[in-house]
Order: C-alpha cells, then sequence, then structure tokens
C-alpha cells in the first residue's frame, strides 16, 4: 500500500514537471504561514508573525472577525498588538497575504482567543515603622504600596484612606504610591487606621490596612521646621514653620542662625519666610532653629539643616551689568513688565551675596600680585599683575605711558604693535613686523611675537608663558556696567584713544572675513566692540597680555 502511494505521488509529480515552465514550478511550491493559534490573558499584547517562501514578497495583514483593533490593517511579516482593556473575552481571527514577485497572492488564517482576568491584585503595605508601634508628635512615617502586585502583570491604581482617628492625620484620599507622614500632636493617646486598595486594569481590587499608636503630647506644643534639605547656592529658599502646631491658641514664630554663613532671612518672626543662600564654598551648611510659643506660654524648637551645592556661577564670566532699565530708566530688576534682562541673570545678579577673594565691581573678582606672581592684600596700592579669580587667568599690567618711544618702557601703555604670529593657528598668515624703534622700544621689531618673546624673557609677574588673549578671554575683562570698562582702580594705566584713533587690543585669533586669514581680531576697549585689523606693518594696535597659571 505504501509502494503504491508512492508511485502515485511520483507520477503527479511528474505531470506537474511535464505540464509547467519554472515560474509555474515556483508558485505551485510557495507558501505563507501565519503561525499557530494561541490564547491571549485580557489587556495583554501578542505578535504576529508571518513566514512566507520563497523570500521577497510583501505581506499584508487585516482582521475578519472580533471587535475592531486600531493596529489592522497592517503591512509586514510581524505585527505586535496590544489589547484595549475593554476587550476581556473575545475570538480574533486574522488573515496574512502574501503577495510573491510574479503576482501570485497566497494567504493563511489565525486564530487569538482573549481570555478574561480571573486574578485580582495583592495588596502590600510596608512601613517605615513597625505596625503596632507607639509614636510621639513629629515622628516621620512612611508608607508605600510599591511591593503590592499583579499576578497576571497588570499595572495598580492606589487608594489610601484613613479609617480610623480622632483627627485627619491623612486629610484626604492618596492615590500616590507612598505617604509621608508625622505624627500628629495629641491631647490624648489614640490609635489610627489606614486602609490602601489597589485595583488593576481589568477593575479587580484587593484591599490591606496597617495600624498605628500616637502618644499625648504632655506639653500641647511641638514645633516643625520642616524637613532637612540639599538647597542651591544663591538660590532663593523657603522657610516654612506652618505645620507646627499647639493645643493652646495661637503659635508665634521665630527663626534663628546657628550655624553657616550669615543668611538674611526676610521676616524672622514669620513662620513662613525665605531667604537666598550666600557664597557659602567655605561653609556648606546653614543650621536653623525654628522657635514657637503659644497662648499658654507654652515653647518648642525644630533645627533645620541645609547642605548647599556650589554653584556654577562662580566660573561664568559675566558682563557686569547689575542694573534693570525700562523705557525711561532704571527700575528694580526681576520686574515682570520689563522682564529677563541681563542683570536678572548670571554672576552680576548675585553679585551682592558673592564672597569674593578679591576685589572688582558687579560680578568680577581680580586679586593684586606682586612681581613674583604671589598674591597681596586688596588694600595694597603697588602691585604688577592681576589674577582674574573667576576664570583663573593672569592678566598683564601695563606701565605708565611714555610721551615717545626714546622713553618708553617694556610695557608702556602708548606703545603698539602690528600683528606677527609664526605658530599654528595663524590662518597660514604670519603677518608683517612694524620696523624697529617705530611704536615700541624695540630694536629688533614692533610685532606682537617679539613683545611676547621680550616679555617673557624679563619673567614678568613670575611667569615666562605669556601670550595673546583670545577674543573670549578679553571680553571677559570688559565691565558693560561700569562707567568705564575696565576698572581704573585696578587696570592702572592705559592708552589714550587719540593716539592711534582707537583703543583696539590684538588677540590671538586670525580672521576669516574677506577670505584667508589675512587680517586678526581686534576689541575695541573703549566700548566692548570687535572688529579685525589687517596683519600688516602698518596696521596696529595694543597688546594685553595673559597667561595661565
Amino acid at each position: 500500500m505504501t509502494i503504491k502511494r508512492f508511485s502515485l505521488l511520483l507520477l503527479l509529480i511528474g505531470l506537474l514537471l511535464g505540464c509547467g515552465g519554472k515560474g509555474e514550478e515556483a508558485s505551485a511550491l510557495a507558501s505563507v504561514n501565519a503561525g499557530a493559534d494561541r490564547e491571549i490573558i485580557a489587556g495583554g499584547s501578542f505578535t504576529l508573525r508571518a513566514q512566507g517562501d520563497p523570500a521577497g514578497g510583501e505581506y499584508q495583514w487585516r482582521q475578519l472577525s472580533g471587535p475592531a483593533l486600531s493596529e489592522l490593517p497592517a503591512t509586514g511579516a510581524e505585527l505586535t498588538i496590544a489589547l484595549p482593556t475593554e476587550i476581556t473575552d473575545a475570538l480574533l481571527m486574522f488573515e496574512v497575504e502574501y503577495r510573491l514577485a510574479d503576482g501570485n497572492v497566497l494567504r493563511d488564517r489565525v486564530q487569538v482567543r482573549v481570555i478574561p482576568r480571573v486574578s485580582s491584585p495583592v495588596a502590600l503595605i510596608q512601613s517605615s515603622v513597625a505596625p503596632g508601634t507607639s509614636l510621639t508628635t513629629g515622628v516621620p512615617l512612611l508608607l508605600t504600596a510599591e511591593d503590592s502586585f499583579d499576578p497576571e502583570g497588570q499595572s495598580l491604581s492606589y487608594h489610601w484612606q484613613q479609617l480610623a482617628g480622632p483627627m485627619p492625620w491623612l486629610p484626604q484620599p492618596s492615590s500616590a504610591a507612598e505617604l509621608v507622614l508625622k505624627a500628629p500632636l495629641l491631647a490624648d493617646d489614640a490609635n489610627f487606621r489606614f486602609e490602601l486598595t489597589v485595583t488593576n486594569t481589568a477593575g479587580l481590587l484587593d484591599s490591606a490596612d496597617i495600624e498605628f499608636q500616637v502618644q499625648a503630647n504632655a506639653n500641647g506644643i511641638y514645633a516643625d521646621a520642616g524637613p532637612d534639605r540639599t538647597v542651591q547656592e544663591f538660590a532663593r529658599v523657603q522657610l516654612d514653620g506652618r505645620h507646627s502646631a499647639t493645643l493652646h491658641g495661637e503659635l508665634e514664630c521665630h527663626w534663628q542662625q546657628v550655624t553657616g554663613a550669615t543668611i538674611d532671612v526676610a521676616d524672622p518672626l514669620s513662620c513662613q519666610t525665605n531667604f537666598i543662600v550666600p557664597d557659602s564654598r567655605q561653609e556648606p551648611l546653614i543650621e536653623l532653629q525654628l522657635h514657637v510659643r503659644d497662648s499658654r506660654d507654652e515653647t518648642d524648637s525644630a533645627t533645620l539643616r541645609l547642605t548647599v551645592l556650589s554653584s556654577q556661577l562662580h566660573f561664568q564670566v559675566d558682563t557686569g551689568q547689575d542694573r534693570c532699565f525700562d523705557l525711561i530708566g532704571e527700575i528694580d530688576c526681576e520686574n515682570t513688565s520689563f522682564p529677563r534682562q541681563d542683570a536678572d541673570f548670571g554672576r552680576d545678579s548675585i553679585s551682592p551675596f558673592l564672597n569674593k577673594i578679591g576685589q572688582g565691581r558687579a560680578g568680577f573678582d581680580f586679586s593684586k600680585l606682586d612681581q613674583f606672581g604671589d598674591e597681596l592684600p586688596t588694600s595694597a596700592t603697588v602691585f604688577s599683575c592681576l589674577r582674574d579669580n573667576v576664570t583663573g587667568l593672569i592678566w598683564e599690567l601695563k606701565q605708565p605711558a611714555a610721551p615717545g618711544v626714546a622713553t618708553a618702557e617694556l610695557r608702556s601703555a602708548s606703545n603698539s604693535y602690528s600683528w606677527t604670529l609664526n605658530e599654528d593657528g595663524n590662518g597660514e598668515q604670519p603677518g608683517e613686523a612694524a620696523a624697529a624703534l617705530s611704536s615700541c622700544p624695540s630694536s629688533v621689531d614692533c610685532g606682537t611675537e617679539q613683545y611676547i618673546a621680550d616679555v617673557n624673557a624679563s619673567l614678568y609677574c613670575g611667569g615666562a608663558n605669556w601670550r595673546l588673549p583670545t577674543v573670549t578671554e578679553l571680553n571677559s575683562l570688559l565691565d558693560f556696567g561700569g562707567e568705564t570698562t575696565l576698572d581704573e582702580e585696578l587696570f592702572l594705566h592705559e592708552a589714550e584713544p587719540a593716539a592711534l584713533g582707537h583703543l583696539y587690543y590684538w588677540t590671538q585669533q586670525s580672521s576669516a572675513e574677506g577670505g584667508g586669514g589675512h587680517s586678526a581680531w581686534v576689541i575695541d576697549m573703549q566700548n566692548g566692540n570687535d572688529n579685525s585689523l589687517p596683519k600688516r606693518s602698518d596696521s596696529r594696535a595694543y597688546i594685553r597680555l595673559v597667561r595661565n597659571p
């Protein structure tokens, strides 16, 4: 019998081979499989996977029966479907169509049965203190529902409520995953009970409860300064003692600083007040005490510890603009009618709270250095260079201007130079040096490169790494809020604009304006404008060198 069937199969294959070409043979052997039928729990998801042979065809899925799904119709061999929660018991039929390159179309179907969920979730309460524990006024209590679960993996919603107690410890029901509470002020011992109800997406639920005792407060008063926390330097911090309580009349509050950098509390006698965190680099902890007194002269105190995070404003250059304006004149900053002005942001906005290392107007902070580069007191009247405590850079100070080259010193403010640089970064244009003794006392030439070499050879201010500044570095000196762009008490000797018709200072950066690196950037120290000058021997500007420590 087996031999006869095998012979019959060979005969059929022979007939097929004899009747059709290769294309017909391929079509006859092609197939598509939509996968096995399956069962899915309500609310879950599943993936339809089709496999066609030969490969390279196009797949198209459609739904034949059951509640309509938004994902259908769709293309592609795979399709993931998330069942809506309202589909709890249904039979879904899907068909995949597989279209071959020769135009032939094959189809297959798969059936998915949706099974209703039958498992309820499990409500579990975890507490920071053991159930039944006796708590005193103000003791914190953490209740969390995060260990609750659904056996079938459904997401849960939470509902907390207070079931028992002489007063509302939990003022209103909560849907949070956890509760943070403090034991209330009571005249007599009392028991409190809380209930947690968890509900899954299928609407099934479970509940659990927990009970605690709270002891009576003998004095009938409780001070609550709020939780210890981390605050940002120069931020406005809110102090809130309104959760303090008494059993006898009204409460009076008094905030008092214990440790840390000195703060200025807006209203120390108000239960709710604020202050701005000062520069606390040396003292990163601020400790306050809240003292409360009630109508019967009972008192209590609480301590608040604030850990101060250092601000990046210590290292961010600002413009010096610390005033705000409207269309007529100066106004208070943080004005909602004229918002987001320069002085509302940055280091200048918090300058009254800065604990400066040196001195300077607004957000500027410079330290005076002697001829060896050592720091001098701010009261020093003789100093050789300046360190910017914001950027860390050390800046050259000029010597007094000279009436002519013959009497000029190496660093006389009146000396000017053409731009020269024979190093990488010169835009492949090293520049032309002005002639020796033409605008400076150098007997070699009056180019910037020679001046840098001469200053480094002198070990000025203890350094031999002086250089031209970048545009950004030179801009960092400009004070747009002062009477002059440079603090004349610190930058003692400056050139006269009339000498060259401008007050341009060279930077190390070449300019691509006009094509190539034939010019270099300059900053006008009169008004802060940037410009560029050609790298020619007759194109001169002033120099202020800088170095890294």
